[in-house]
């Protein structure tokens, strides 16, 4: 007996094996983009700690503040006399200029020579791993020998070996690509600098005094502590022992502050959590789509259920011949999802090797992964066909075996909308009527497509988010001006200067204007009065640190913009970004506390003062703040400036000031495009596009498949009523096209259905989902019209076309057969 059934259920599966296959296929594109992209996570976490655990990334670092140095054993006979530091390495950070040419093209951008302590292992904090080329020869080559970061070079596809210049006159030759845990993830403290226009080179201390000009000298220190080691009282002992040494003033983080680290550790978390969304809704919409479809294949054999019933056969038994055919579903579904999570796997990994630079990356097989999403893929067509097969045994035999034209009620809708004054004639109104005297298939059919128009919604709509907040973040600083640029010097100068003034007066320079960037924490101030929007919005963020640009703000040149509140010249007060007023929970006319550097009796130390919110501007990185130019003179640096702001002059291009400014002895230490401040950011997502693309593909085949499945079906459903149509007359082509608008009318109810809940998806993710895991940029939620416009037309295209499919079973009907009727 358990033979025939399985016969029985083999013969069924030949019928339909259009509908079993596409079934199978929505099921496998669930199965396949969850185990596929979860699996690539794990990956991505136990790449990461290896690679950490081989290179000893530093748990502390600590920098010598406003571009100073000392001389080279300073900082380790600090840290040699505190208890808690188990390793440490003294090393000499450089800003210089890059230049080289690719492809018949000049290359030139920032880069950063980073002096290391060479012993028989290298470094024992913060290693540098060769990926491609030679490590580093002792010191004493004719011409300084260096290693490229591996992120710039693969971005630039340059060569293993090569020759850059370095800071405008200094030739130097590189032997290989490296990678270090600072640069796994290219990301600076204030987003401006990425693999695209960040150029590390790693080479031995001595070779980075002579390029840097700066001999016997260092200016930053990595260490490890020992286990149980308390980070914050050994860095307030390196803060109070380096002060009072000779006034040096240290800014010491933790590896958790450092934006590469963080973004490398997080990014991998935030991924997950969208990619699990993705997949609940592909097997909810896979689930609905096998509910459907067993729901109207039991129907359609429900004279057998009947006529079973009626010999006698136990409900039991007669359950059998259909859950057969989704154990068939499933069995196929988790094959092909398999198959599926392969590419899916395949693909995205070799994205995340381009974005992270990290020097191991295995990729073992996530056995217990692809098992899980498995089991629920074998078990999402199982219970759909479960609770239709209940129903069917649960009806009276004699009225399961009665014909289908004395079995039909007329129920659903069809009373109501037979009263509606629809146009046309009977033909122009069938889509309409079939669409209503079956709602629940109706409402199963629409809820899928839904579903998978939000995913597709919510994934175009994710990047084009990220592009508008990463552009808009882009014109605010720009100002209207392309090439507007920065110049960054090595050390604070008077304005009136030779070194600012030099620069400002430079024949490549116009509207130069010089400003101060300083370093400074920011916590909420609770004991301050409230006056702004901040008081009923208590934040959860209590410290920050942000970068304070001092500029006039009655200048001509480039003020920042208020989102609220105004600007004036002479203004105390600090100007906040969006997002860090959100996290604060402050607004104009709040306070906040603001540790910051002073300069006072000829040393700096940190001081602490109460200031007022004057304005909020909407800048999406909330590490910019700004106050006004007289406000410098508070901290002891009226007079003085780090930077100095302005376009090219007529004639010249952003290149030209690069090469005027930079490596001609003016303190200069970065030049750099403000359009390029963000391009970086932008490279990253282009790199990761594919993954978005990929996803698109798989919705639109899921919308492709389930349209598919639902004219198939109903081309069997109705095989009578369309035998019935074609005795009349009715051509073929009619009875598609009435297919086609009925796919057309669902499909439209799907696109408003689906762009609400894509809508809400979208906000969910970028609103609450993205600032767990980059919460340094507030982002600017949008969706571009046009391009959504394309994605859903061609998910309805989909939605229209499907039905000419089965055309050809309709062409090929035995219309007698179709019409016979026997009791």
């Amino acid at each position: 007996m358990l033979l025939l059934r399985l016969r029985w259920s083999l013969r069924d599966a030949r019928a339909r094996w259009i509908q079993i296959v596409g079934i199978a296929f929505t099921i496998a594109i669930g199965i396949g983009t969850y185990a596929g992209l979860t699996s690539v996570t794990q990956w991505r976490l136990a790449s990461i700690d290896e690679s950490l655990k081989l290179t000893n990334m530093y748990d502390l670092r600590a920098t010598v503040s406003a571009g100073a140095d000392v001389p080279v054993g300073t900082l380790a006979q600090l840290a040699s006399e505190i208890d808690g530091i188990d390793e440490y390495s003294e090393r000499l950070v450089t800003d210089t200029q890059v230049e080289t040419v690719l492809d018949g093209d000049e290359l030139l951008v920032h880069g950063r020579v980073v002096g290391i302590e060479m012993t028989a292992g290298g470094p024992s904090v913060n290693g540098v791993e060769v990926i491609e080329g030679r490590g580093l020869p002792p010191p004493g080559a004719t011409t300084p020998q260096v290693l490229l970061e591996r992120n710039f070079a693969a971005f630039h596809d340059l060569p293993t070996s090569g020759h850059v210049t370095v800071g405008g006159n200094v030739g130097v030759d590189y032997v290989g690509h490296a990678v270090s845990p600072e640069y796994f993830l290219i990301i600076e403290g204030n987003g401006s600098l990425g693999k695209s226009n960040l150029a590390v080179m790693f080479a031995p201390l001595s070779v980075a005094q002579d390029i840097a000009g700066r001999p016997g000298a260092v200016n930053d220190l990595v260490l490890t502590l020992e286990p149980g080691a308390d980070a914050a009282a050994v860095s307030q002992q390196l803060t109070d022992a380096a002060a009072s040494l000779d006034g040096i003033l240290l800014d010491v983080i933790t590896r958790d502050e450092t934006p590469s680290y963080t973004g490398l550790v997080g990014a991998p978390e935030i991924d997950q959590n969208i990619y699990n969304v993705i997949a609940l809704l592909l097997f909810v919409g896979a689930a609905f789509a096998a509910l459907n479809f067993s729901a109207r294949m039991v129907e359609a054999q429900r004279r057998e259920i009947g006529a079973s019933m009626a010999l006698g056969e136990t409900p039991r038994s007669i359950a059998i011949r259909p859950l057969l055919i989704g154990l068939q579903i499933g069995i196929l579904g988790v094959i092909i999802g398999i198959g599926v999570g392969f590419v899916v796997a395949s693909q995205t990994a070799s994205v995340v090797q381009q974005i992270f630079g990290l020097p191991v990356f295995d990729k073992p097989f996530q056995g217990a992964i692809y098992a899980r999403a498995a089991t629920i893929g074998f078990l999402v067509p199982m219970l759909s066909v479960f609770w239709p097969v209940l129903r069917a045994i649960r009806v009276r035999p004699v009225e399961a075996i009665r014909s289908g034209h004395l079995a039909s009620r007329g129920g659903g809708l069809s009373p109501i909308i037979s009263r509606l004054p629809l146009p046309g004639r009977s033909l122009e109104r069938m889509p309409f009527r079939n669409l209503m005297r079956a709602p629940r298939r109706t409402f199963l059919t629409l809820l899928t497509f839904t579903i998978s128009l939000a995913i597709l919604f919510s994934m175009v709509g994710l990047s084009s988010t990220f592009s508008a907040t990463f552009e808009g973040g882009d014109q605010e600083l720009l100002g209207g001006e392309p090439e507007r640029f920065v110049v960054r010097f090595d050390s604070l100068y008077p304005t009136d200067s030779p070194q600012v003034q030099g620069v400002i007066t430079d024949p490549t320079v116009q509207l130069g204007e010089a400003a101060l960037i300083l370093g400074a924490s920011v916590s909420a101030d609770p004991t301050a009065g409230t006056d702004g929007a901040g008081d009923d919005d208590a934040g959860e963020l209590t410290q920050l640190d942000l970068a304070v640009r001092f500029v006039d703000f009655g200048s001509d040149v480039w003020t920042p913009t208020a989102s609220q509140g105004e600007l004036s010249r002479g203004q105390p007060g600090i100007v906040l970004a969006d997002k860090a007023a959100r996290d604060f929970g402050v607004g104009v006319g709040d306070h906040v506390v603001v540790t910051h550097p002073e300069f006072a009796n000829g040393e700096f130390s940190f001081s602490t003062d109460s200031v007022p919110v004057t304005a909020i501007h909407p800048h999406p990185l909330r590490i910019n703040a700004y106050m006004d130019l007289s406000g410098a003179s508070d901290w002891g640096l009226g007079g003085l400036a780090n930077v100095v702001t302005g376009v090219p002059a007529d004639g010249s291009s952003l290149n030209d000031v690069k090469r005027a400014l930079f490596g001609t002895g003016t303190g200069v230490a970065l030049v750099q495009g403000l359009g390029e401040s963000f391009q970086s950011v932008q490279d990253s997502l282009d790199q990761s596009a594919d993954v978005y693309i990929l996803t698109r593909i798989f919705v639109i085949i899921l919308v492709l498949l389930i349209a598919f499945n639902t004219a198939n079906i109903n081309v069997d459903e109705r095989a009578r009523d369309h035998a019935t149509m074609f005795a009349f007359g009715v051509p073929v082509r009619r009875v598609v096209a009435n297919l086609s608008v009925e796919g057309l009318l669902l499909g439209m109810a799907a696109v408003v259905l689906g762009g609400l809940f894509g809508y809400a998806l979208l906000l969910w993710m970028a609103l609450f989902l993205m600032p767990t895991a980059i919460p340094e940029v507030g982002m600017i939620v949008s969706v571009r019209p046009v391009e959504m416009v394309v994605y859903f037309a061609l998910a309805l295209i989909a939605i229209v076309v499907a039905p000419i499919f089965p055309g050809r079973k309709l062409k090929q009907m035995f219309i007698p057969g179709k019409l016979r009727v026997m009791e």
